[in-house]
């Protein structure tokens, strides 16, 4: 019962409609319903909980409460802090279900690629006006939208982080296996991909070009090296980029120099068929600089604790100057969760994004040196998280429950990895019992 809940919450991951408080929707109920049982087993048996990096979950939390506190009890605030709540509890419960099943980890990409697949025709179909009025009408798609997002609510940015992943899921899954289906996978990575096209999510496209250079540094650490010399070139690596990037922005602060280069090439780019990719990439990077210098300069030394989680936008005010159709001014969010928790959860929140962040890419550099494992491309699942963490610079993404199944998936390849082992011989495949 608990994998097909999980199945069902893995199946409904990008829908968001009818969208409820918190950008919930009625999927939320299968994922509710999973969590509870999943504990609920964990407590029957006495079994111990596992809790994935609880110290940067722990800070998350602690910069949500303290944000929350010192900013003033709002609706929005505690709304937020459920929602956090209950992804957290969300990740620790898909953890636990899967740590040491090959099986079922298997079966979840599985299914994964496969609603991803579904997802991406349906989303496709309403790009190209080809969804009937009947289903259209349900998943309330917005008529003549420009950027696609299917059922994501109408929220591209969603849509295109949610194909981004679900590409490399696919790589991850290797389904289907039989040689003379492996020509459907190349047209499966294809669909997916133009689906991340038709939403235009610039985000999206730089996740999925930092996937595509992991995956392309790990074929290459792979070939003809040691394990350890493999780990300490990958190491060596990321500590050197961290260092070199941390240097650029403290010595120039924030970049803007080459603002007025993107606005030529996205001015060359706006009459052609990357119109809403390329074509929208200057004024996107004018409206994300103007939206977190605002926000910078209105926090103040109120960033040090945090405004309170969700506050933002209603708090500082934050804007690019665009209007509603009622004249008003149109606020906006972060569209960055690193200045994003640093804004509304302080220096707690924003030491336990990073640390989770820190952990999560050095599980997949761990996934990218192996490559294949037991016929799962580990090596997709790291590369699905290298993506994540870049889309982390242009969107919020760490409420897309998406996201924090990835999470989850990354945490128990990189166990079984480590160990080397499959399911415990006294569980039966959870698949077919649970």
């Amino acid at each position: 019962m608990r994998t097909l809940l999980l199945c069902a919450t893995v199946v409904l991951l990008p829908l968001l409609v009818p969208r409820g408080p918190g950008n919930s929707s009625p999927a939320d109920l299968f994922a509710a319903g999973f969590v509870a049982l999943t504990l609920l087993a964990l407590l029957q048996r006495g079994s111990r909980l596992e809790v994935p990096t609880p110290y940067a979950l722990g800070l998350l939390l602690a910069g949500s409460l303290l944000g929350l506190a010192l900013g003033g009890p709002t609706a929005v605030g505690g709304l937020t802090l459920v929602v956090d709540l209950y992804l957290v509890l969300l990740l620790v419960a898909v953890v636990n279900h899967l740590r040491g099943d090959v099986a079922t980890l298997r079966l979840v990409l599985v299914v994964w690629t496969a609603a991803a697949l579904v997802w991406a025709a349906l989303l496709l179909s309403a790009h190209y006006r080809l969804l009937p009025a009947e289903v259209a009408g349900p998943l309330q798609v917005t008529a003549g939208a420009n950027r696609s997002a299917g059922p994501a609510g109408n929220n591209p940015n969603l849509a295109g982080s949610y194909l981004m992943v679900s590409f490399f899921v696919l790589l991850a899954s290797g389904w289907p296996k039989r040689t003379p289906l492996r020509l459907g996978r190349l047209l499966a990575g294809g669909l997916l991909l133009l689906a991340l096209f038709a939403t235009g999510s610039l985000g999206g496209l730089l996740g999925l070009a930092a996937g595509c250079a992991a995956v392309a540094a790990g074929a290459y650490l792979r070939s003809g090296r040691s394990r350890r010399e493999v780990q300490a070139l990958a190491g060596a690596a990321l500590l050197a980029g961290a260092l070199v990037l941390t240097c650029l922005l403290v010595l120039a602060g924030l970049p803007r120099a080459g603002l007025a280069d993107v606005r030529a090439v996205s001015e060359r780019a706006e009459e052609g068929i990357l119109q809403q990719t390329v074509g929208r990439a200057g004024d996107s990077l004018a409206g994300r600089i103007a939206l977190w210098s605002s926000a910078v300069d209105k926090a103040g030394p109120r960033a040090l604790v945090g405004v309170g989680p969700g506050e933002a936008k209603a708090e500082l005010q934050i804007s690019t100057g665009s209007l509603n159709p009622d004249g008003t001014v149109e606020l906006k969010s972060l569209h960055n969760d690193y200045l994003a928790f640093a804004v509304e959860r302080g220096l707690l929140g924003l030491a336990g994004l990073l640390a989770l962040y820190a952990v999560l890419l050095h599980r997949a550099v761990r996934l990218m040196v192996v490559g294949t494992w037991r016929g799962i491309g580990m090596a997709g699942l790291g590369a699905a998280a290298v993506g994540n963490a870049a889309d982390s610079f242009f969107h919020e993404i760490l409420h897309f429950r998406h996201a924090v199944v990835l999470f989850a998936l990354v945490w128990v390849a990189s166990e079984l990895v480590r160990t080397g082992r499959s399911a415990p011989a006294a569980v039966e495949p959870r698949h077919a019992a649970a």
